[in-house]
């Protein structure tokens, strides 16, 4: 079973904390790392390499678009999940424009991420990569 390394980045802990709890039950699901901010995005990006990089799109220092779009020019970039607590069509619009595949509510953020999640891991187990 292939498994899909993951980045988790927010800028609440307890938001990392919570997620991080949820995810360990998922035994083809490893998060590789945390960041608390774009500029650590960007580097544990390049430095860990996940399939994943779940973003949240306000934080301070950088937040998620500016962030989202230097790792999108990163070489062999990873899939990249834009959470906010702001849905509507304008952010989702500019998650977009910065180069994420995709976007999620923070108000139904387990639910719609593991769905985005499960897809992967079904293309994974089919094509041996995340795409």
């Amino acid at each position: 079973m292939q498994t899909i390394h993951v980045l988790l980045v927010d800028d609440h802990e307890g938001f990392i904390n919570a997620a991080q709890r949820h995810f360990r039950k998922v035994d083809w699901l490893k998060v590789i790392g945390t960041a608390s901010n774009g500029l650590e995005a960007i580097a544990q990006s390049e430095a860990l390499r996940p399939e994943v990089v779940l973003m949240d799109l306000a934080m301070p220092e950088m937040g998620g678009l500016q962030a989202t779009r230097l790792i999108k020019a990163q070489d062999a970039p990873p899939y990249i999940v834009i959470a906010s607590h702001f849905d509507d069509a304008e952010h989702r619009e500019h998650a977009t424009r910065a180069g994420a595949d995709n976007f999620v509510s923070k108000l139904s953020y387990i639910q719609d991420v593991m769905q985005i999640l499960e897809s992967l891991h079904a293309d994974t187990a089919r094509d041996g990569a995340v795409s």
